[in-house]
């Protein structure tokens, strides 16, 4: 039953294969002020990885020395002021939160960073992508999160074996 809106003629309903966007091999050459705001800006997100990355470790040891302090102080009292060992475990739980949080943010701000490298590398020259490509982005990256995952096991184990030590003391 057809309508007067309808064709009696069947239409083709596949649609048209899509094309890929051309892909330009090229970058447009830059004019000497845009590469030097480039190469700024890639020696700028170098620091800030370096930077990130130095701020991960001093976390690390900033956090190890509060759980030493922590024991340090548990030893010292002999165990026996229970409202400062209830403290202090809350206290390190609540700096193993932050430090993991903190972990987690430098390390989102070395991958922006990262991508920003990327970016700008696209623009530079052939032989000079064809030297930083030596180096896979890909082994990078599995290495930058692996060794996140150990330090925020490391975190954790940390965490776990001070309030171990603080639990049966409150």
């Amino acid at each position: 039953m057809a309508d007067e809106f309808s064709s009696a003629e069947p239409q083709d309903e596949t649609p048209a294969p899509r094309r890929a966007a051309p892909r330009r091999e090229t970058q447009p050459e830059l004019d000497a002020e845009t590469r030097h705001e480039f190469i700024t800006l890639y020696t700028d997100a170098s620091a800030n990885i370096r930077f990130a990355k130095s701020q991960q470790w001093h976390m690390l040891i900033y956090f190890s020395a509060l759980c030493i302090g922590v024991v340090a102080v548990g030893v010292w009292l002999r165990w026996g002021d229970v409202s400062l060992i209830a403290f202090l475990f809350y206290l390190v739980w609540l700096f193993s939160f932050a430090t993991v949080g903190s972990l987690l943010m430098l390390q989102s701000w070395q991958s922006s960073e990262a991508k920003k490298q990327a970016f700008i590398r696209s623009y530079m020259g052939e032989l000079t992508r064809a030297a930083l490509a030596q180096k896979s982005r890909v082994t990078g990256d599995v290495h930058r999160y692996v060794m996140l995952a150990f330090m925020l096991l490391y975190v954790e184990m940390a965490t776990l074996a001070v309030s171990r030590m603080l639990w049966p003391h409150f």
